[in-house]
C-alpha cells in the first residue's frame, strides 16, 4: 500500500506540474489578456486537495470496498465546496479579474478530473487485487473443511 500511496503522489506533483505549467505556457503565449496575477493559487489548490485525496483514500480499511467509493463522493463534493469558496475569496479580493480567474479554475478543474479519476482507478485495482488474492485462498480452504 505504501508503494502504491508513493506513486500516486509522484503521478499527482508530476502531473500537476506539468499541467500547471503547460498551462501558465499556453495563456503566457497565446491568451496574455487573461493572465491572472494569482495563477499560482489555482495549481496549489489541486496539489493540495490531491494531496488529502490519496491520504485520506489510503486509510480506507482493505476489506471495506463501499467505504471507498463513499469517501470518493464525499471528498468531491467537499472539493466542490473548497473551490467554490477558493472563487468567491478571490472575487472578494480581486474584482477586476474573476472572469478570467474562473475561465481558468474550470479548465483546471476539468484537466484535473482526469487525474483524480486515475488515482481512484489505481486504488480501486489495487484494492480489488487484494481482495481477489484474499478471496481465492479462502475459495481453497472451503472444500477442505466441508
Amino acid at each position: 500500500m505504501k508503494k502504491l500511496a508513493a506513486h500516486l503522489f509522484i503521478v499527482h506533483t508530476l502531473a500537476l506540474v506539468v499541467v500547471g505549467y503547460g498551462a501558465w505556457e499556453i495563456i503566457n503565449r497565446f491568451f496574455p489578456q487573461i493572465l491572472i496575477d494569482g495563477y499560482v493559487i489555482i495549481p496549489l489548490f489541486f496539489f493540495v486537495t490531491g494531496v488529502i485525496l490519496i491520504y485520506l483514500m489510503m486509510k480506507i480499511p482493505k476489506d471495506k470496498p463501499k467505504q471507498l467509493v463513499n469517501t470518493y463522493m464525499l471528498l468531491r463534493v467537499v472539493k466542490v465546496f473548497a473551490a467554490l469558496i477558493l472563487v468567491l475569496i478571490y472575487w472578494f479580493a480581486d474584482k477586476a479579474q474573476i472572469r478570467n480567474f474562473a475561465i481558468i479554475f474550470i479548465i483546471f478543474y476539468l484537466i484535473y478530473l482526469m487525474i483524480e479519476t486515475y488515482i481512484y482507478i489505481k486504488i480501486e485495482m489495487y484494492l480489488k487485487k487484494q481482495g481477489e488474492g484474499g478471496q481465492s485462498s479462502s475459495e481453497t480452504n472451503k472444500p477442505e473443511q466441508q
